[in-house]
């Protein structure tokens, strides 16, 4: 498979993490294991790059186009807006490049662009800003499929009903297939003259988010672009993918990782009872940013230590999520005591203080990392489970 996109170094501070992949780096390592032999077409100077260098050893040709730009993301964690240096508005453009193959999978570029003629190609334009048109720029393909997430596919297609979204992407840019991934409700594949499917999200050990899309879009691009199989089982297999990278952070995925997914159940939307210390300014951004981004992820949350004047709702949370960092023993024993009702809880526990608490609380999961925390209860806030 021919690979379009991206190689550009990774920073995060929690969890550390520190690599060079951009979403066409991720993506070739990705299928490298099931597709031997296949070339990232990038953007790079043609020395010293350890991106370049770690992807040989895994078997991938690399097609260079020079730019004298080295591109870094920073992250403060997986789910922080990146600052991208240099500032996207001063990279200076470079000449197109032209990839042709059988199987293609293109990806949005910072420095440029890629010009595609395949059978089978993978459009993934990493944008909801105006996002380009697969053909825009002379793209051909004579099997197209688009994967964007929900507001992607909104601003592409100038419709807030994705399955009008999508009808109009197929006519307008002759797609055969639109995938809208939906964050954990799952993924819609759209298929011409066909109902669309439902994707579910599968579970993870831990969530880190950095990447899961181009994960997901190279998987797609594999099974279905270079392997044949149907979009909907495509797409099944590329979420199974995400969960496995998500858990071992690692690419190409280890044999076997995706035998054993679990799908999530989704029932009812519920809300989320969010509790810690606001005492200080950090403590406080902690609740802020774990409030925000569960409103990113579709989950109604209360928190009381934010609005104390807020009503809570009357209804019984459907999770609970507790931020340790600062609590005194005491608000950390009334918080626990208020989690024997059976309500899930997920306890985000950097210091490893609660070591003991899911013996002593069943029901009640400990988990270190902020991210995997949000999900952990956000998936919660979803699944069905039974009514008093």
């Amino acid at each position: 498979m021919h690979v379009a996109g991206g190689l550009y170094r990774e920073l995060c501070d929690f969890p550390t993490w520190d690599e060079t992949f951009g979403s066409g780096g991720r993506a070739a390592a990705a299928i490298s294991r099931q597709s031997p032999g296949s070339t990232l077409h990038t953007y790079a100077s043609g020395h010293g790059n350890t991106g370049v260098d770690a992807l040989r050893a895994l078997g991938v040709g690399v097609s260079i186009t020079p730019s004298d730009v080295a591109v870094a993301f920073a992250y403060f964690h997986p789910l922080s807006r990146p600052h991208i240096e240099p500032r996207p508005s001063h990279i200076r453009q470079q000449k197109a490049m032209v990839v042709e193959g059988t199987a293609v999978l293109r990806f949005g570029f910072l420095e440029g662009d890629a010009v595609v003629q395949a059978k089978s190609a993978v459009y993934d334009p990493q944008t909801s800003l105006d996002p380009i048109p697969f053909g825009f720029n002379g793209s051909k393909a004579d099997s197209l499929a688009l994967v964007l997430n929900e507001l992607e596919l909104r601003t592409a297609s100038g419709a807030d009903d994705l399955a009008e979204g999508a009808a109009r992407l197929m006519r307008d840019q002759k797609a055969g297939v639109v995938i809208a991934k939906g964050g954990a409700k799952g993924a819609l594949v759209f298929v011409r003259d066909q109902d669309p499917v439902s994707v579910p999200v599968y579970r993870s050990s831990r969530v880190f988010k950095i990447g899961t899309g181009d994960v997901f879009s190279a998987m797609f691009a594999l099974h279905w672009a270079e392997q044949g199989l149907p979009p909907h089982m495509a797409a099944d297999l590329a979420s199974r993918s995400v969960s496995a990278y998500c858990s071992a952070m690692q690419l190409p995925l280890p044999e076997g990782a995706t035998d054993s997914a679990v799908p999530l159940a989704v029932g009812v939307q519920g809300w989320v009872l969010l509790e810690g210390d606001g005492s200080t300014i950090g403590r406080r951004f902690a609740l802020e940013e774990a409030r925000f981004h569960l409103g990113g992820l579709g989950v109604e949350v209360h928190c009381p230590q934010l609005n104390a004047l807020r009503p809570m709702p009357v209804t019984r949370p459907s999770a609970r999520l507790l931020v340790t960092d600062g609590m005194t023993q005491a608000q950390r024993s009334t918080a626990l005591d208020g989690m024997g009702d059976g309500t899930p809880a997920v306890v985000l526990d950097e210091c490893h203080a609660f070591a003991d608490v899911e013996v002593a609380h069943p029901g009640v999961v400990v988990v270190d990392d902020f991210v995997t925390a949000l999900y952990f209860a956000a998936w919660a806030a979803v699944e069905p489970r039974a009514v008093d």
